[in-house]
């Protein structure tokens, strides 16, 4: 929190100064990270991203993803807002208006917002922006792992349960995605697009930080024929995101998504997450898939500041 009177000092990095730092930092979200960042800009090319640095006085500095269209900005463009600080952090958690002012006064924007989970869902989060002033936004639905993934397995619908075996009775084997995996990857977002009449602006070494890594569960369904259905998680600090659920035509009419989804969520389990944050539903259906594993639809929530609002 900065004090009365203190001034801000706000500076842009470079890509590599961002790596660095942010490496160095505590981050209860994964999309600061600019593998995420860079998913966010592919399908949003109106936005820019501007690496910021945010310090007041002796404060511990705040990296603060900047994505900036015109004189509007908005905290990261892919999943949740994300801040981060150094890992042992000193002081008062920073105010939104506080932070909006000085960046927006810095790069001579009107206003600023971000995105965040549910109340209560993530601890960690809330310690650091659960006093910012929100208003509810659209439904996520939450999946609770605290028990692990056998309760989960069993308070689940049948239908569910039904859909996961009837695609290991057909064949199909899930495991998780490994480097060599990302041009399957690519043509089934591509296939999974092209049903709702949507054209994939992403390439496959675009996906090459989701197979291997740390910061992504991507677990893969196939037979002899390939890749059929894929499940992709961020997984950060605060729990796990559910990003991506991709399907093949012949992943779809064999269940394959409901085994991939079913392997990633066992992975995060083991991993010892505790929630998962399945995202928003786009239809009935949607819902029903998240409902049917035992997920919990609570509001996430929208923060947004305007230059000249009184504080």
């Amino acid at each position: 929190m900065a004090e009365p009177g203190e001034k801000a000092v706000v500076s842009v990095l470079s890509e590599s100064a961002w790596d660095a730092r942010l490496a160095a930092a505590r981050a209860e979200l994964p999309f600061a990270r600019r593998h995420w960042l860079a998913l966010g800009l592919a399908d949003s090319p109106q936005l820019r991203l501007v690496p910021t640095a945010v310090r007041w006085g002796q404060s511990d500095e705040v990296l603060v993803p900047l994505c900036v269209s015109g004189r509007r900005a908005q905290i990261g463009c892919y999943g949740y807002g994300s801040l981060a600080g150094p890992a042992a952090r000193r002081g008062e958690p920073v105010d939104f208006a506080d932070l909006a002012e000085a960046v927006c006064r810095d790069q001579g924007l009107a206003e600023l917002t971000t995105l965040l989970p549910p109340e209560g869902a993530f601890p960690g989060l809330d310690r650091q922006s659960g006093h910012w002033p929100t208003r509810p936004g659209r439904d996520t639905y939450l999946l609770d792992l605290g028990e692990g993934a056998r309760v989960v397995w069993q308070a689940a619908r049948g239908s569910c349960r039904t859909a996961v075996r009837r695609a290991g009775a057909l064949g199909l084997v899930a495991s998780a995605a490994v480097p060599g995996h990302e041009d399957e990857l690519l043509r089934l977002h591509r296939q999974t697009l092209a049903r709702h009449d949507v054209e994939s602006a992403l390439s496959a070494p675009d996906l090459a930080f989701l197979v291997g890594g740390d910061h992504a569960v991507t677990t893969v369904v196939a037979d002899d024929d390939g890749l059929h259905a894929a499940s992709v998680f961020a997984v950060g600090a605060a729990g796990a995101f559910h990003i991506m659920q991709l399907t093949s035509e012949r992943g779809r009419a064999a269940n394959a998504g409901h085994l991939a989804f079913w392997s990633a969520v066992t992975e995060l389990a083991e991993r010892g997450v505790r929630t998962v944050d399945l995202g928003a539903a786009t239809g009935e259906g949607h819902a029903r898939f998240k409902t049917g594993w035992g997920a919990v639809a609570a509001a996430a929530r929208v923060v947004h500041w305007r230059n000249g609002e009184a504080r």
